[in-house]
């Protein structure tokens, strides 16, 4: 059953978004065109790239040939940690632009609240660089603003000086790691969660968990992962390289998770990368 991008989730400014997106992998680059061009196939309209001028320029590549009219296609584009600040985030978002043949964004967002590189003035930065997300969402530049891995401290940091608050928070969640706190500070703000798995993500689908539940519910560990994140009234965004299991991600939306199935996936073991603090980190 091919994905179809008219299940939409619509944000608190008015913009409808397909609720499952393909996350770009920038870690493969010779992989990048082929990914995409699959996720195409299997009905994905909705595209998280990352910050990366290379996979920007190849995704540019891949959407041009597939002769999709820009208007299917929802682009999510990211502001670079070094790129923090009014005429920095102005400058890099008009060169994603450029690099992405495209002349709006469906969604900008800023990738990380508080980079080592502006650590020593965080709140003056923090609020320069969101006046540069409310400046191009007011050009109609992009249709949607938003965050990533922004923790609840950090949502509120920006809702304290915002004119304009974010429509969006890219966030990991996923079976053992349900990061409560900050999708509930998102949800008492009326921003929309966009859920995804990390990068090495194999020992999450791998786990002796999720594979029980893909048998009890005759799916694939990938799938429910992504259910999971719908039961939380999450976007999705899903990674993938066979045609084949883009194609089913689909299934998803044939079963509900039952509720004392969420509470053990909530609880279970978490497999993945632990938490990563974004005012201590070293990047």
């Amino acid at each position: 059953m091919e994905l179809n991008a008219s299940h939409l989730i619509t944000l608190h400014n008015g913009v409808a978004i397909p609720e499952i997106g393909y996350r770009v992998d920038r870690n493969h680059p010779d992989e990048i065109y082929g990914n995409i061009t699959s996720a195409l196939r299997a009905g994905f309209r909705h595209f998280d790239l990352p910050v990366s001028r290379e996979a920007e320029k190849i995704a540019a590549s891949a959407f041009k040939d597939s002769g999709i009219p820009r208007y299917e296609l929802f682009l999510t584009v990211k502001l670079p940690n070094s790129e923090h600040g009014y005429d920095r985030a102005i400058r890099s978002f008009n060169q994603s632009l450029k690099r992405l043949e495209t002349d709006y964004a469906d969604i900008f967002l800023i990738n990380w609240p508080n980079p080592v590189q502006y650590r020593d003035k965080y709140e003056e930065i923090s609020e320069e660089t969101w006046r540069a997300l409310e400046s191009l969402y007011k050009s109609g530049k992009t249709r949607a603003i938003g965050l990533a891995n922004y923790e609840a401290r950090h949502i509120e940091q920006i809702l304290v000086h915002s004119e304009i608050a974010p429509m969006v928070n890219q966030a990991r969640i996923y079976p053992g790691f349900p990061f409560d706190d900050n999708l509930q500070c998102a949800n008492e703000h009326s921003i929309q969660t966009i859920g995804f798995l990390p990068p090495d993500h194999q020992a999450i689908l791998a786990s002796r968990e999720l594979q029980i539940f893909a048998r009890k519910y005759n799916a694939t560990p990938r799938q429910i992962c992504i259910r999971y994140l719908l039961e939380k009234k999450c976007m999705a965004l899903c990674q993938g390289k066979e045609y084949e299991e883009l194609r089913d991600i689909g299934r998803v939306y044939d079963f509900a998770l039952a509720e004392d199935d969420m509470k053990y996936l909530d609880a279970m073991k978490n497999y993945g990368l632990a938490n990563i603090d974004p005012d201590t980190c070293d990047f």
